[in-house]
C-alpha cells in the first residue's frame, strides 16, 4: 500500500514544484544558445601551414579558431601579408603569443613582450574601439621567469586573458583517435574542451591534415550541441555567467521586466548572456526588448530562451 503510494505523491510533488515557478523566474544558462558544452580551436606560433590548411577549411564549415601570433620574428615579417587578410575573417580571431617568442628573465621582460605584440594586433581591426580583450598564450620551450601575481598584472595592464593550460597533438595526443575523444569528453561532461594546434600539414610540431580535417567533421556533427567560440568570448561568458544576478522588476500578463547585472567590467565583458524566463501560459512568442535591441523569442514549454547583455537596461519581455 505504502509501496504503490509513494510513486504518486513523486508525480504530485514534481507537478507542484513546476506550477510553483512564477512568471518572470529567470535562468543564465550554463552556455550560449542553451548548447550543451562549449568547444576552443587555438593554434600557436603563426605557423605558416596554419594559413595554408586551417583558415581556409574553418572560413569553409564557418567554425571559429583562436590564433595565438608571434608578430616580431621572422616567420611573422614572411607571411605578414597573408596574417592581415585572414584576420579580416570573422571565423579568425588573432590573439597574443608574445611579440618574439623567446621568454622572459625577469619580469621587467614582460611588458615588451606583451605590449609590442598588443600594438600589432590591434592594428589587424582599426574599427574596433579599444582596448578590448584578446586571449594570451604563454610560449612554451622558452624561459618564463615571473611571477603568478606579477603576470596577473601583466595581463591585466594589457587587457588579456589568459587560456587554459595547453593541451594538443601531437604532445598530449599521439593519434587521430585519441585527439577526437576530446569531442566526446566534452560533450559527456558539458563541460568545455578545447585542442591547440602548432603546424598542421607542415611547419613543426605536426599534426597531420587528416586528423585536423577529422576533428572539423566530428565538430560539425555536434554542432546543435556545441558552443564553437573563440578563447576572449568563453571568458567573457563564463566570468559574466558566473556573477550574473537577475532580478524581476515588474511581471503581470502584459509584460515582463528584469535587471540583469554582474560583477565585470562592462567595457571589457560584453558577451550577450543566454537567458531562459518562464513567460504566462498563453504566450505562444514574445519580443525581446533591451535597449535599441528588438527581437523575437520562441517559447517552448512555457519559457522563453533568449540574449541579453549583463548591465545594460532592462530586459522588457512583451506577447
Amino acid at each position: 500500500m505504502i509501496r504503490c503510494f509513494l510513486p504518486i505523491l513523486a508525480l504530485l510533488l514534481a507537478s507542484s514544484i513546476a506550477a510553483s515557478a512564477a512568471d518572470g523566474e529567470t535562468q543564465v544558462l550554463k552556455w550560449k544558445d542553451g548548447k550543451k558544452a562549449c568547444f576552443l580551436l587555438g593554434f600557436d606560433d603563426s605557423a605558416p601551414s596554419q594559413l595554408k590548411n586551417v583558415v581556409p577549411e574553418l572560413e569553409k564549415r564557418k567554425i571559429v579558431g583562436t590564433f595565438y601570433l608571434v608578430t616580431g620574428n621572422g616567420v611573422w615579417a614572411g607571411t605578414k601579408a597573408k596574417w592581415e587578410e585572414a584576420a579580416k575573417s570573422p571565423y579568425i580571431v588573432v590573439a597574443n603569443h608574445t611579440f618574439t617568442h623567446k621568454g622572459v628573465e625577469n619580469a621587467e621582460g614582460v611588458e615588451p613582450e606583451l605590449a609590442k605584440c598588443n600594438e600589432v594586433l590591434y592594428a589587424l581591426h582599426p574599427e574596433r574601439k579599444q582596448p578590448y580583450l584578446m586571449a594570451w598564450g604563454k610560449p612554451g620551450g622558452v624561459p618564463w621567469i615571473v611571477s603568478k601575481d606579477e603576470m596577473k598584472a601583466a595581463l591585466e595592464r594589457n587587457h588579456l586573458i589568459e587560456r587554459p593550460p595547453f593541451a594538443g597533438p601531437p604532445i598530449n595526443y599521439k593519434t587521430q583517435e585519441a585527439t577526437l575523444a576530446v569531442v566526446d569528453q566534452a560533450l559527456a561532461k558539458g563541460e568545455m574542451g578545447y585542442l591547440v594546434f602548432h603546424g598542421v600539414g607542415g611547419d613543426w610540431l605536426v599534426t597531420p591534415v587528416e586528423w585536423f580535417t577529422a576533428l572539423l567533421d566530428k565538430l560539425e556533427q555536434h554542432r546543435d550541441e556545441l558552443w564553437i567560440t573563440d578563447c576572449a568570448s568563453w571568458k567573457k561568458y563564463t566570468s559574466e555567467r558566473d556573477t550574473a544576478e537577475v532580478k524581476v522588476v515588474e511581471s503581470n500578463k502584459n509584460h515582463i521586466r528584469l535587471s540583469l547585472t554582474d560583477k565585470m567590467d562592462p567595457a571589457l565583458y560584453d558577451e550577450p548572456l543566454t537567458l531562459s524566463t518562464k513567460v504566462p501560459g498563453n504566450w505562444k512568442s514574445c519580443s525581446v526588448t533591451q535597449g535599441q535591441t528588438k527581437t523575437t523569442a520562441a517559447i517552448h514549454d512555457g519559457v522563453a530562451q533568449y540574449a541579453a547583455v549583463p548591465g545594460a537596461s532592462d530586459i522588457v519581455l512583451q506577447p
